[in-house]
């Protein structure tokens, strides 16, 4: 048994590329919430961004701080934490490299996860900010229920503001850019200067889900092979071809421009 401040849970996950563990934590009535914690990061800026979204797919906060971390009598470290609602499923990515390549029958269902991702990302662009670190393990699938929920929105950032950081494999081409420019900004001029050549917005978002499709599609990364995904899987459908290649567009002003837009294209699918 482990014990983080006033939490306890009985195991943890750690998931390589992700600077954080986590553990479920079983409360009364049934309900189940999340903690995410790590020695070095601190929660609270996802802690206070949550507090500016209410959506069924992005987690619902519920307590952030540091404390001691024992397992069973003996101290371990100290933590920093948050407590978050905790969505059942897995990896998205995952789940169909354990599942195999989709088939003609499973087409439906990728295509029905991907419309569920669109739900909340529509929500959080409305709001005027963009995830920026879409990946498989911040997809969370309920093969169950085909809902997907949306997690770690640790580097979320408001629209037109400057990258708080980013995962390179599933970055879009604008965040990369920010990124190299941002390497010799030391003030806040310097950012303004950047801001006025590399804008990130919702697309990038976009982008992102792109590649995670692509790989859920073909079981490849897109920097592995750069072939359209209906050269590797044949089952899939040319329309659904055509939208992955319209989310992986490099010129943003190209890509498929909005989540709303994006579910439209998978119904004619």
């Amino acid at each position: 048994m482990f014990k983080l401040g006033k939490y306890q849970f009985e195991s943890f996950k750690y998931r390589p590329g992700h600077r954080a563990n986590y553990g479920v934590l079983n409360k009364p009535g049934n309900r189940e919430w999340g903690l995410k914690y790590s020695p070095t990061y601190s929660y609270s800026s996802e802690y206070d961004v949550l507090k500016k979204f209410s959506h069924p797919q992005i987690p619902k906060r519920y307590d952030c701080g540091r404390g001691e971390l024992f397992e069973g009598d003996k101290l371990v470290l100290k933590q920093h934490y948050i407590v978050i609602q905790h969505f059942e499923g897995e990896d998205i990515v995952q789940y169909y490299k354990d599942k195999g390549l989709p088939d003609t029958g499973e087409i439906e269902n990728v295509v029905k996860y991907i419309t569920s991702v669109a739900e909340p990302l529509q929500y959080l662009h409305s709001k005027g900010y963009a995830h920026t670190d879409i990946k498989p393990g911040h997809l969370i699938v309920d093969p169950d229920t085909g809902i997907v929920g949306l997690i770690d929105l640790e580097l979320t950032i408001k629209i037109g503001e400057i990258i708080k950081g980013m995962t390179r494999e599933y970055a879009s081409p604008e965040q990369k850019k920010m990124s190299v420019l941002l390497k010799d900004v030391t003030d806040s001029k310097g950012e303004k200067a950047v801001l006025s050549q590399v804008k990130v917005d919702a697309r990038a978002d976009l982008y992102s889900i792109g590649l995670i499709l692509y790989e859920v599609l073909t079981d490849k990364l897109l920097a592995e092979t750069n072939h359209p995904p209906i050269e590797i899987n044949k089952a899939i459908p040319q329309k659904l071809s055509e939208i992955v290649l319209g989310l992986l567009e490099e010129d943003s002003s190209n890509r498929i421009p909005s989540a709303e837009k994006l579910k439209e294209e998978l119904a004619s699918v």
